[in-house]
């Protein structure tokens, strides 16, 4: 049976216009039915069906009113519709946000995300002043803006991978599968996460012993001498000491190491106030924050850069850009701001010692 809707030249994305609304009108007016009309037409009846509606109006024929389609009034009603069915480029009305945007992220390696959240959180700017993250992207790849997608690490650098749980005859210590589960919620504050960060693979060099907080994502690099066991520990303890004018157990709870031989001393540190535990090996996304913060402190202090020759103003200065970029997560807030929050609940803040960049 033929199939009387079926054109096989139909075009697609192409609206009636006002000389095909004229037939239209003619074919009406002469009473011709609607499935031929769509076959001369090159259109769906569909088409045709809405079409006589959005044109159909009433007309007075001999003191009658009746209801006609006239081709007019049909493109004056696509044509007013039309106009609200797509955006004009908003970029030219809004240049102070996008120019305070670029700013953002060429000088202070913001994202884009990070600066129109925070640009909300703070009302710098007026709603209709400024655009949405997607928008500000799509600016982006059509070149409106005055920065790049290289200008953003992540866009470039940004790969799927699986993940892949392998068995291991390493141990180290307690396994994280023996971590209490509320930990994985983040809601509680005190949880840290470790690991190291190297500069060039010579034993000599210097290494950086990164500690990420849980909650707050609040960053802390420290230098040790070497990636020793001994070393590590021994930094380790030494930083565990600065929160010796306060209870241990409230700032830090837990810590959560990667499976390197260099961790293989440190539980030694642990106590009836402090918990340390171990990643599987090959699982870096069991510390997955650290592992990110890891990524933004290479952005100054690359791979193949030896930490010896790297200034603890330098470590410093990248840590204060790390702790006081907004994230989306912390609902626009600082890592700083979230972790000096959680400290205030539980003791003056006046009274703790502890190595971060402010």
């Amino acid at each position: 049976m033929d199939c009387s809707n079926l054109i096989t030249s139909l075009r697609t994305n192409k609206h009636l216009n006002l000389e095909e609304r004229f037939y239209l009108e003619k074919r009406l007016l002469a009473g011709d039915p609607i499935n031929t009309i769509a076959k001369a037409l090159g259109r769906s009846r569909t088409t045709i069906y809405a079409e006589k509606k959005r044109g159909t109006v009433v007309q007075i024929k001999q003191n009658k009113a009746v209801l006609m389609y006239i081709a007019d009034c049909g493109q004056l009603a696509y044509e007013r519709t039309r106009q609200g069915s797509f955006n004009t480029l908003k970029a030219g009305s809004i240049e102070p946000f996008l120019s305070w945007v670029e700013n953002k992220v060429r000088v202070d390696k913001w994202s884009l995300d990070a600066a129109v959240g925070y640009a909300l959180r703070k009302g710098l700017f007026v709603r209709n002043e400024m655009v949405c993250t997607k928008t500000l992207y799509n600016y982006l790849h059509k070149g409106v803006l005055g920065i790049k997608a290289i200008d953003l690490p992540l866009v470039v650098r940004r790969s799927q991978r699986k993940s892949i749980s392998r068995k291991h005859k390493r141990e180290l210590g307690k396994s994280i599968e023996l971590r209490d589960p509320k930990i994985e919620t983040r809601e509680e504050f005190g949880h840290w996460e470790l690991d190291t960060v190297r500069g060039t693979k010579d034993k000599t060099d210097h290494v950086l012993i990164s500690l990420l907080e849980r909650k707050s994502r609040l960053y802390v690099a420290l230098r040790c001498p070497s990636a020793r066991a001994a070393d590590v520990k021994e930094t380790l303890h030494t930083w565990l000491n600065t929160f010796k004018d306060v209870n241990l157990s409230y700032l830090c709870k837990t810590i959560t190491a990667d499976n390197g031989l260099e961790f293989s001393e440190i539980s030694d540190l642990e106590n009836e106030t402090l918990s340390i535990y171990f990643a599987r090996p090959y699982s870096a996304w069991e510390r997955g924050s650290n592992e990110r913060h890891n990524g933004l402190l290479r952005r100054c202090i690359p791979k193949g850069m030896p930490i010896k020759a790297v200034s603890e103003e330098t470590i410093q200065r990248t840590l204060q850009w790390c702790n006081n970029l907004p994230r989306k997560l912390l609902n626009y807030r600082t890592p700083l701001d979230v972790f000096l929050e959680e400290v205030n609940k539980i003791v003056d803040l006046d009274t703790v010692q502890f190595h971060i960049a402010i």
